[in-house]
């Protein structure tokens, strides 16, 4: 496999108005073969001249593309590309999270991803796969808009559900995973994904003593759709959550967790703010 040289775009300042500014963090072309599973990443560095709050991220997905994961890292990431054959690390705190076109997330006023330090590195991490019978080529880009950081702002983040203990059996119909979690603080919920692979059915999200005995959220699952949705949900401390994930299998052998597009997931990310308890819900 030939992999391009890294092009990254930081067009810091490039705006539409001045109150506006943004920049693109963009790979330059990769290429697959037929059958291969890549992870990707690419680091550049946030605007060195100001402290700054991320308003608005916009992805571009090239083809081949399973996510992507846009990440503040806490610890140096090599410069420009690399490839890194893993899910996440501790070191990386994700911003964004995409399925496959899982378009813009645009935060509420007043909330932003913040802090950052001026210069701070991030990292743009591809989930790339070639299901086709031929090679192809693609590139995939990230827009995002900032703002000057001031303490009036917000400060957004992340709360994850994921169901690592899946059995999917062969020749099934409508299987069943599900998970629950009490949560240990509140959170104010603007904005969730969810995410499976290709066998995905139904995803769900319900609160109470028992599954859908308050239903939150539900999407009939499409893997060529992924969308980051609104969603206006307080959650408080000490409740309980379920997920439930639908899967289809009629193939001949059962289907279990795993990070290829060929293996499944059952994961829902809630963006809420502000920011307090990090972290999430894993069923191992």
């Amino acid at each position: 496999m030939r992999i391009a040289l890294l092009s990254l775009l930081a067009l810091a300042g490039c705006t539409s108005t001045p109150d506006a500014p943004r920049f693109d963090f963009a790979s330059d072309a990769y290429t697959l073969q037929p059958g291969e599973e890549k992870y990707f990443c690419y680091t550049t560095t946030l605007p060195a001249d100001r402290d700054i709050a991320i308003t608005k991220l916009t992805p571009s997905y090239g083809v081949g593309t399973h996510h992507i994961l846009f990440a503040q890292v806490l610890a140096p990431e090599p410069a420009g590309f690399s490839e890194c054959p893993v899910l996440t690390k501790s070191t990386w705190v994700p911003l964004y999270a995409g399925g496959k076109d899982s378009g813009p997330l645009e935060l509420p006023p007043q909330v932003a991803f913040k802090p950052f330090s001026r210069g701070q590195q991030v990292l743009l991490q591809l989930h790339l796969q070639n299901a086709s019978d031929a090679p192809i080529t693609g590139h995939t880009a990230i827009r995002i808009d900032y703002v000057d950081a001031t303490p009036d702002i917000m400060q957004a983040g992340i709360f994850g559900f994921d169901n690592r203990k899946l059995v999917i059996p062969a020749h099934t119909s409508a299987a069943i995973n599900e998970m629950s979690c009490v949560l240990g603080a509140d959170l104010d919920v603007f904005a969730v994904l969810g995410h499976m692979h290709k066998h995905g059915v139904r995803i769900d999200l319900s609160r109470g003593a028992t599954a859908s005995a308050e239903m939150l959220y539900q999407e009939n699952w499409n893997f060529d759709a992924q969308p980051i949705s609104s969603l206006g949900l307080k959650l408080k401390q000490g409740d309980q959550m379920f997920t439930r994930c639908t899967h289809d299998n009629e193939g001949d052998t059962p289907i279990v967790y795993g990070e290829s597009s060929d293996n499944e997931m059952c994961i829902l990310v809630l963006y809420y703010a502000p920011i307090g308890m990090p972290g999430s819900c894993i069923k191992m």
